[in-house]
């Protein structure tokens, strides 16, 4: 059955995670984008990563979330070099192996798990790797050969540290909502992040959702409407960032639209908008470094005509603050005076086609026309009557 966000099933759904969002930001303190980030790769499928030192609660926030998730499995390991496959997969059946068969009991293992936490993911060795990624891109293990699916849903990895060696960079790439979370720095979050945990199992409410209902949210993702020109705002942003030198790989850019088409349903709407493109900051960069050049690009490309005219005109307008300051001379006042007539004309003019603008750009304009009277008519007591003798 095709559903829509129109569906009753659906925007129930999406109140529950909305729900379980606040309640999660209620236990962790400055983890809100790696609570939205877990919150929308349960509606997208799509792997989260998060990096770090340790004690950053990064496995209790994948446990929390999977606690809400009625009846949800959850398998949690820490991997290192020496890892054998058998500790995430289950061990060979001893009695199907006198039969020539290499089948796994994957009784409480990764296989039967909705919900999956791999600390130091990056620490993993070939066999498991090989392993790993088919579960990640397909949603298939291998058993005996033969192609077996999983019933994950999300799978959470973290890592003290970035891959660095060559055959993890599949494997990083497969990671699409990436974040780095750090120790808790702002003196007054540490003392709410005690007072939470002192509080933590007093009467703490947790509001559950169903597989099912997980189900119809991504019934409804398939529905939302991608445009031609949202995806041609889409190819300049990625020309943009290769152009600052920000590699997205073409995987990585199928995977985007999810995200994309991700904050579109949970924001209850029926089409992706270009707003939506915000959402991808923790999904396009590669290194630290890149999401500077991330936020620049994305404020770049998401500002609307009219928002770009206000930041002209607001960088004119201050420019000559500052040149006014210290003047006394009555002619170079005169001048200025000027200058900001043909301001202030310019942003009325604007703000007669206030029918096409939305009211937080209205509402900017007509601050700004109000500022550039209430100069002008300063201007004008300082000239005087003295204006009439320069013309």
């Amino acid at each position: 059955m095709n559903r829509n966000i129109k569906d009753e099933k659906v925007i129930k759904a999406i109140d529950k995670l909305e729900a379980i969002s606040k309640e999660l930001n209620d236990i962790f303190v400055e983890r809100d984008d790696a609570i939205k980030n877990s919150i929308k790769a349960l509606v997208t499928g799509q792997t989260v990563l998060l990096i770090g030192p340790p004690g950053t609660a990064k496995s209790a926030l994948a446990t929390e979330l999977c606690r809400r998730i009625d009846h949800g499995r959850y398998f949690s390991w820490l991997l290192n070099r020496t890892s054998d496959p058998a500790e995430i997969l289950g061990p060979f059946s001893i009695k199907e192996m006198e039969n020539d068969k290499f089948i796994r009991v994957t009784k409480n293992k990764l296989p039967e798990a909705e919900i999956v936490f791999l600390d130091e993911v990056f620490k993993c060795n070939e066999p498991t790797l090989n392993i790993l990624l088919p579960i990640i891109n397909e949603k298939v293990f291998y058993n005996d050969g033969n192609p077996i699916p999983v019933p994950l849903i999300t799978m959470f990895a973290a890592s003290n540290e970035f891959p660095e060696e060559e055959s993890l960079m599949a494997l990083y790439d497969r990671m699409i909502y990436r974040m780095y979370v750090d120790y808790i720095g702002d003196v007054e979050n540490k003392m709410l992040m005690l007072k939470r945990s002192l509080k933590r199992g007093k009467n703490q409410s947790q509001t559950m959702i169903s597989l099912d209902e997980i189900n119809y949210l991504r019934e409804a993702l398939d529905e939302i409407e991608v445009s031609e020109d949202i995806l041609k705002e889409y190819i300049y942003l990625m020309n943009a960032l290769l152009q600052e030198g920000v590699i997205v790989s073409d995987r990585r850019q199928n995977e985007a639209l999810k995200v994309l088409k991700a904050n579109a349903l949970l924001n209850k709407r029926e089409k992706v908008i270009t707003e939506d493109f915000n959402s991808l900051r923790d999904v396009l960069w590669n290194d630290l470094s890149d999401m500077e050049i991330i936020d620049e690009v994305l404020k770049e490309r998401l500002l609307s005509p009219f928002e770009k005219e206000y930041n002209t005109l607001r960088e004119r307008y201050d420019n000559i603050l500052i040149s006014t300051k210290n003047i006394k001379d009555t002619r170079m006042l005169v001048e200025i005076k000027g200058s900001t007539e043909l301001l202030d004309d310019k942003i009325n003019r604007i703000l007669k086609d206030r029918e096409i603008m939305d009211q937080r750009n209205i509402n900017k304009f007509t601050a700004l026309s109000k500022e550039i009277g209430n100069f002008m008519e300063n201007l004008q007591s300082q000239i005087g009557d003295e204006e009439d003798m320069f013309f």
